[in-house]
């Protein structure tokens, strides 16, 4: 039985043989729905499992506009669209935001759609640092590249596109600088 894209509009998704996995795409968006387990089956992308966390707490996507819809709404704020839903079982998608890109993934039967592009963008992703779309990221901590020591932005170093410490620190490493503008946007003082 065919199933509904969960993107467009009366288009229903047709099979497609990625490797020597079946998975089914729109013909319009040309989108990917990958059943659960299906996603698993490709070794150079991120499991499925490593969503499902996030995608347990997250908001979906409205269908029309992709705006952010919370999971006790019915429907967008802002366009009055209804959020994206499963084409497996009809449950709301969650919007998960990875490393590479935005996934929508089906916390209940564990499905998983991928915009036109977003399976060459989740290749060789080995930690997509999954989260709900809209919650902020936390700062990613630095480390020195040679004895990997935890460090604040201001005492680490940079030498050609690497960041160390004061202790191993290379010569000609730059010390960062760390400005923070002033309310009127015109830097400090």
């Amino acid at each position: 039985m065919a199933r509904p894209c969960p993107l467009c509009e009366n288009e229903l998704l047709r099979p497609l043989r990625v490797s020597d996995v079946e998975v089914d795409t729109c013909p319009r968006c040309h989108g990917l729905w990958f059943d659960a387990g299906e996603l698993d089956r490709f070794p150079d992308r991120p499991p499925t499992r490593m969503f499902l966390e996030a995608a347990r707490r997250a908001p979906s996507r409205c269908r029309k506009r992709g705006h952010l819809v919370a999971r006790e709404q019915d429907a967008c704020a802002t366009c009055r669209s209804e959020p994206v839903s499963c084409p497996s079982c009809g449950s709301r998608l969650a919007l998960v935001v990875t490393s590479a890109c935005a996934i929508d993934v089906c916390p209940r039967c564990e499905g998983v759609w991928l915009d036109a592009g977003e399976f060459e963008l989740l290749e060789g992703v080995t930690n997509p640092q999954a989260r709900p779309a809209g919650e902020s990221q936390p700062a990613a901590p630095l480390r020195c590249s040679a004895c990997r020591r935890g460090m604040q932005p201001r005492d680490a170093f940079a030498y050609e596109g690497d960041v160390y410490c004061a202790t191993c620190r290379p010569p000609g490493a730059i010390q960062f600088t760390v400005r923070i503008p002033s309310p009127s946007g015109r830097g400090p003082g």
